[in-house]
Formats: structure tokens, sequence, C-alpha cells
């Protein structure tokens, strides 16, 4: 008689513990500033210490290719107007490379980006206060033709960086088509959970975060074979069509129900009546419009999905980007729980 009640006593502690492993994972709060200038507001320094931000992904800055020079080159470098609260943070600074510079490069060339790259971090580094930061991050959305140069740019960063992580953020496609997109030779890497579908096709109805289209791209998340740490939307956009093709982005744009005359709801957004302005931009009789937000509820229910594909007990889960205007379409408790659906 007491086997079947010491069976399921055990089965119950077996769950309980189970469930508390996964509930007390440890995450670091953290958020991407993706500005040119670092001056944040007053607002977005009290909402990121109210939900205790420990640390910033800062874009130092970017490189792109120079069809003229025909050679990558440094471009949007940063400049810090406040070095006061960005030292209280911990720092990982972020470079974004075009996927373009790795088209024509050979290894010699690809070992001087290599070079250059770090030398131009380290600098702006010490110059703001945060040289001795423990990790650089590497953003660049690679192909299967730059796979092989951009991971021999990633192994030269490496040995030019010794005594720091090196991490490469990661696109969806490249976890779902691992064997063609390969695996970056880093130390860590961090899955961007945005931009799931392809905003350019009018049939899609939300490009930056789709619970459903997100449950295509996790099954693979488990095996991938680097620690991963997870980068969640909060910006939204406008998506504009002219006569069925892809005409452009309006950024930060909301379009309300009924608060736009010039514009009449069709399908998954709105067509344009006449000729008017949102955002600063004109738009034109006939166009159609899209409006994508990454709403809180899906945010959220993303985080879930991927929480229970996660390994390891400690991971950063940054939020991009830290913004006023982004951040004044979520209330602090809907922040709270996007952080804490990773836990």
């Amino acid at each position: 008689m007491w086997k079947p009640i010491a069976f399921f006593f055990m089965l119950a502690l077996c769950f309980t513990a189970c469930k508390n492993s996964r509930q007390h994972r440890e995450t670091e709060r953290a958020f991407y500033y993706w500005k040119s200038i670092f001056a944040p507001t007053s607002y977005e320094k009290r909402r990121a210490d109210s939900l205790g931000v420990t640390t910033l992904y800062l874009k130092l800055f970017d490189v792109v290719w120079n069809k003229t020079s025909k050679a990558p080159e440094p471009a949007a470098r940063l400049l810090v107007k406040d070095t006061a609260w960005l030292l209280q943070k911990k720092i990982i600074p972020a470079v974004f490379i075009t996927n373009e510079c790795f088209y024509e490069q050979d290894s010699m060339q690809i070992v001087q980006l290599a070079k250059n790259i770090t030398s131009l971090a380290g600098k702006l580094a010490e110059q703001n206060g945060f040289g001795s930061y423990p990790e650089l991050q590497v953003d660049c959305d690679w192909s299967g033709a730059t796979r092989d140069r951009y991971f021999q740019f990633l192994r030269t960063v490496r040995e030019l960086n010794r005594g720091k992580r090196i991490a490469a953020t990661i696109r969806l496609h490249q976890v779902k088509y691992r064997q063609s997109s390969g695996v970056p030779p880093v130390d860590r890497g961090l899955l961007m959970c945005y931009n799931m579908g392809d905003l350019q096709q009018a049939a899609v109805k939300n490009s930056i975060i789709d619970a459903q289209e997100f449950r295509r791209y996790i099954q693979r998340v488990a095996t991938y074979p680097l620690p991963l740490d997870a980068g969640l939307p909060l910006f939204s956009w406008v998506v504009v069509f002219d006569k069925g093709a892809y005409a452009g982005l309006i950024r930060n744009a909301d379009i309300s129900p009924g608060g736009a005359p010039a514009l009449e709801r069709s399908g998954t957004g709105y067509r344009v009546l006449k000729d008017t302005l949102l955002g600063g931009r004109l738009i034109k009789t006939g166009q159609f419009l899209r409006p994508e937000r990454s709403d809180a509820a899906t945010v959220n229910a993303v985080g879930r999905l991927l929480s229970g594909k996660l390994g390891g007990r400690k991971l950063s889960v940054a939020l991009y980007h830290l913004d006023s205007l982004t951040l004044n379409k979520y209330s602090l408790y809907e922040l709270e729980s996007i952080y804490n659906s990773l836990r």
C-alpha cells in the first residue's frame, strides 16, 4: 500500500524540483542602445533603473562597404554625452558590419579588417571610460556566400582579444538552416527573436514578431552548439507598399483606428485615400500601409516559447531598444513580464 504513495510522493518532488529549476534561471536584464549619440533622457534612465537593468549593449560604430574605394570603412561612430550614468552599467560594446564587407575580401584583408575593428573598438571604449569591457559583440547577417570569410574574421578577432569573450548575433534562419549557415566560432551567441518574416511581402501579417511563425524556427535552438542569450523586440514601424511593391518603412509611426481619415482599413493594413503625411513622410493616394508592432503579449509568448528551448542557468535578456518613443508604449508591468518570461 505504501509503495504507490511513496512513488507519487517522489514524482511530486521531482516535478517541483524541475519547476523550481526553470523558475530560478538567472537572467541578466539588458537593453540595446543603438543610437550614434549616447544621451539617454531622464525618463529612459529611470525606466531602465526601475526594471533593474544592469547591462547595456552599446553600438560603437557601423562598418559599411564603400563602393568608391572598394573597402570597408567605419560609420556612425558613437559620441558619448552621459558618461556618469553609462559607467554605472555593465557595458558590452557592439559593432555592426554589413554583409557586403565580406564579399570581395581576401584572407589578408580579412585579417586587417579584424585588426582595424579591434583597434577602433578599444580606442572608443578607452576614451569613454570602459576600456576593460568583458565582451565584444559582432552583429552581421552573414550568408552562405560570405560565411567562410566572416568566420575567418571572427577567429582573428578572438585571437586579437584574448581575455575577452567574443559574441555574435544569430538570426533565426541561421539556427534553422544551421548546415548551410554554419556556427560562428565565438564564445556566445545572442539569438535575435525578431524580423521573422519578409517585410517586403504584402501578404505577411507582421514581419517583426509572430509567435506562430517563431514556432517554425525554434525546434533546433535546444541543440545549437553555442550558449545563447536572447534579444527581444520593442520597436514598431509602418511598411509602405506602392502598387503591390515594397516602398519603404516609416519608423515609430502609429496608425490609430478611426484617427486617420485619409486611410481606409483593408486586410492587414490601410489603403491611402488621399495624399497625407505620416511620421513626417508623404504617403500618396492608392498606397497600402501595414502597421507592425511588437505588442507585449506576443513578445511575452515568444519569450516563454524560447525559455523552454534554452539550456543553462544564466543568460542575458536584451530588449531592443532603449528609446522614449518605444518605452512609452509599454507599462512597467508589461516590461517586467517580458523579462520574466525567460526565467
